[in-house]
């Protein structure tokens, strides 16, 4: 399930510079947004968080084995920015 979590460490890392992510949801739903977070540069034990999200993109999928989907939107996630950045649907 999808959790918030703020401790260092504790985060889906991706190998390399891209990685994606499916979430399979129980019912159709018609989303309005979306928030990502990331722990702020106070808390991370480096000081700084260079591996935060940069430019990613969000798809609706009709289900977790189509090949393409429907883009939402593209987004940059502001690392100057608050820990939690809210993201309207584009289409």
């Amino acid at each position: 399930s999808v959790q918030p979590d703020m401790y260092p460490g504790n985060c889906w890392a991706f190998k390399g510079s891209q990685g994606y992510l499916v979430v399979r949801l129980s019912m159709k739903i018609y989303p309005t947004a979306f928030t990502l977070e990331h722990i702020p540069k106070t808390l991370s034990p480096t000081g700084n968080i260079t591996s935060a999200p940069r430019n990613f993109s969000v798809y609706g999928l009709d289900d977790e084995y189509q090949e393409e989907g429907k883009l939402l939107g593209e987004y940059i996630y502001d690392q100057e920015g608050e820990p939690l950045q809210m993201f309207p649907v584009m289409v």
